[in-house]
């Protein structure tokens, strides 16, 4: 059994895989080798997953409270409200996803502008496509996506790292918001 994270992680994934790889024409340079749900841990190879997107609960990258790391800006999911519906209410919560892609030009030697400019496409699909995924048949355990992912819910960064004279190194850190509401 699945709970809701894990539902709407493998609904961003396959709409991912629609539109990144099922959707573009099999030599597109800006297609991904892997879309996956966690860590690559090696697996495919760098050289097959020359751009690898993976999908991820909350924010990998900070750490929660009582950590021993220091904690970031809140990123965990939270209430958003709690509602009264019925006898025992429902709860509304916002529900935090992050995608990160990995764009790793060492072994195909792309010069630094269509390094970016393979980059950016990346993300410039992944932007468009998030507000524009439906969750109707999202429904677990009585909780369900109440509001899908808004254009304001989305914040996205791209940051290069490597370079010269030609092994580029592109780092996109996609985030987004859902709210489940479970009655």
């Amino acid at each position: 059994m699945s709970g809701i994270h894990e539902s709407i992680l493998n609904h961003v994934k396959d709409e991912l895989e629609r539109v990144l790889m099922t959707e573009v024409i099999a030599d597109d340079l800006a297609r991904p080798g892997v879309i996956m749900i966690g860590d690559l841990n090696g697996e495919p190879d760098p050289d097959v997953a020359r751009i690898s997107v993976t999908l991820y609960e909350n924010d990998p990258d900070q750490f929660l409270k009582g950590a021993a790391s220091e904690y970031k800006s809140g990123w965990q999911d939270e209430v958003e409200d709690i509602e009264i519906g019925n006898q025992y209410g429902a709860i509304t919560w916002v529900r935090r996803f992050t995608i990160k892609v990995r764009c790793l030009f060492e072994q195909t030697r792309e010069d630094l502008a269509t390094a970016r400019l393979l980059a950016s496409t990346v993300r410039t699909r992944i932007e468009h496509l998030l507000p524009r995924i439906s969750f109707a048949n999202i429904n677990v355990d009585g909780e369900y996506v109440s509001r899908p992912i808004i254009s304001y819910s989305v914040t996205s960064e791209m940051l290069q790292g490597g370079g010269p004279p030609d092994a580029y190194d592109f780092f996109i850190k996609i985030r987004f918001e859902v709210l489940t509401t479970a009655v």
